[in-house]
């Protein structure tokens, strides 16, 4: 009987791993960036990162605890015209228990613990007359204290997608657009511990 029992759950935890990895995963964020004057010049851009249930994120995250934010630097304009190419930046997210994010106080952004940071390999920034554009792009996960919480085989070809707003009324002093976005990976992933079928063969003994 406690045979059975264990090929039962054997069999229900191989079932549950590509349902587990099917949820939506992403890194939701909401910022404000200053846009380079030209060609050569650097983009910028600040974001809060927020709990995005039903969705899940990447990796998990304790909202509860502590506060998370997403930091796009040296983003490197490289052709202007109606639809901008960048290429080149970092983007870190970053874990703070300490330090209120203030778009006042751009430090407040960077003071945490940087759990995760990549290259955005390019990324094309389209502004429509209306004020309101789009921003695509795409990330490769290189470093950060819980980037070994990705499989390596996960780590390159995130999505960088955005909506950008550069109204009166959606952009704080100092910043030329508002953009809400996400950061997500092509297709969900499963954790290391999650794939490892030596988990699941502990469970005969």
């Amino acid at each position: 009987m406690r045979t059975m029992l264990k090929v039962s759950l054997v069999v229900l935890a191989v079932v549950a791993l590509p349902l587990a990895a099917s949820a939506q995963q992403l890194f939701d964020f909401n910022g404000q960036a200053v846009l380079p004057g030209g060609v050569g010049g650097a983009l910028t851009m600040y974001s809060q990162v927020f709990d995005a249930s039903p969705a899940t994120t990447p990796i998990p995250l304790d909202f509860a605890d502590y506060e998370f934010t997403l930091v796009v630097t040296d983003l490197v304009l490289d052709a202007d015209g109606f639809t901008q190419h960048y290429s080149g930046g970092t983007v870190t997210l970053y874990q703070d228990d300490l330090t209120a994010a203030d778009f006042g106080n751009l430090p407040t952004f960077t003071d945490g613990t940087a759990i995760l940071v990549g290259t955005i390999t390019a990324l094309s920034r389209t502004l429509f007359p209306t004020g309101i554009g789009s921003v695509t792009g795409s990330v490769d996960w290189s470093g950060g204290t819980r980037l070994d919480d990705i499989a390596p085989q996960d780590q390159t070809d995130w999505g960088f997608f955005s909506g950008t707003n550069n109204g009166v009324n959606q952009t704080l002093p100092g910043f030329d657009e508002q953009w809400d976005g996400k950061i997500e990976p092509r297709e969900p992933i499963v954790d290391d511990a999650a794939m490892s079928f030596g988990s699941v063969k502990a469970l005969f003994q």
